[in-house]
């Protein structure tokens, strides 16, 4: 499908552009949107892999899986510095000294992402095209809403206790339920429908946040003894985590029963 073709071509581009500004410095946006990009190739290999097995999704994206994961630690930190500043908006020594840390910790992990991949200047995500994958068009129609109902099926159901692990599994397949659905924006008939991505993206925010809170109480939590003590701003995330999956909790329940 030709429309497919084309966003694949623009994501792969926009997620090599990206790579090229972190081959330089671990720029903040320049993780995110690589790390961001990397996610939606994988939604969309993955649903292709559904269509065509002896596609192997997994293979295809093996090669960027541990680029992935040493910035993931770059973006942790970089989160944690955000949320430190949000709750302590006037600087004090502390928070200094804590985020001079995890600045510090930032330059450490991106000195290991940047010997991972060494010196090459020409690297770069490649994926075959939906031309060459050739997964038969009338296939990948008649997979979408199977795959789709799949992931809401895994998604809407919410039991009384779910674990962090649990919880975060939700927002990854939240996220790949909805960057499956854009990957067909630019398709003829597959136009998506805002309303249901508005909710989604409501609910994806909250969860989001609700990580972002746990990821940096664990972080600051595994800082050296020597540093600032973090002790009154791991219980403020804490207590906001609490909030945010409450109201993640609730508006899952709501998105069932719609």
């Amino acid at each position: 499908m030709q429309c497919l073709d084309k966003y694949r071509s623009k994501l792969v581009t926009d997620t090599n552009r990206q790579l090229r500004i972190l081959l330089e410095s671990p720029d903040e946006a320049a993780v995110h949107d690589f790390r961001v990009g990397i996610k939606r190739l994988r939604a969309f290999y993955e649903f292709l892999d559904r269509v065509d097995e002896k596609l192997s999704a997994k293979k295809l994206l093996q090669p960027y899986r541990a680029m992935f994961k040493k910035l993931g630690r770059i973006r942790d930190a970089h989160i944690a510095i955000g949320l430190i500043e949000e709750l302590e908006p006037t600087p004090n020594p502390q928070s200094k000294q804590l985020i001079g840390l995890l600045r510090s910790k930032i330059r450490g992990d991106y000195r290991g992402f940047r010997k991972l991949v060494g010196n090459d200047r020409n690297l770069s995500i490649k994926l075959p095209t939906i031309r060459a994958a050739e997964p038969p068009p009338a296939a990948i129609a008649r997979q979408k809403p199977v795959y789709l109902d799949g992931l809401l099926a895994k998604i809407l159901p919410s039991e009384k206790r779910m674990n962090t692990n649990e919880w975060h599994r939700k927002r990854i397949l939240l996220k790949s339920y909805r960057y499956t659905l854009e990957a067909f924006n630019l398709c003829p008939g597959h136009k998506v429908d805002e309303r249901e991505l508005r909710r989604i993206s409501m609910l994806e925010q909250l969860l989001g946040d609700w990580h972002d809170r746990v990821i940096t109480a664990e972080l600051l939590q595994s800082m050296p003894a020597s540093a600032a003590d973090p002790a009154a701003w791991i219980r403020q995330l804490k207590s906001q985590d609490r909030m945010l999956l409450g109201a993640a909790k609730i508006y899952l329940d709501r998105f069932a029963r719609s």
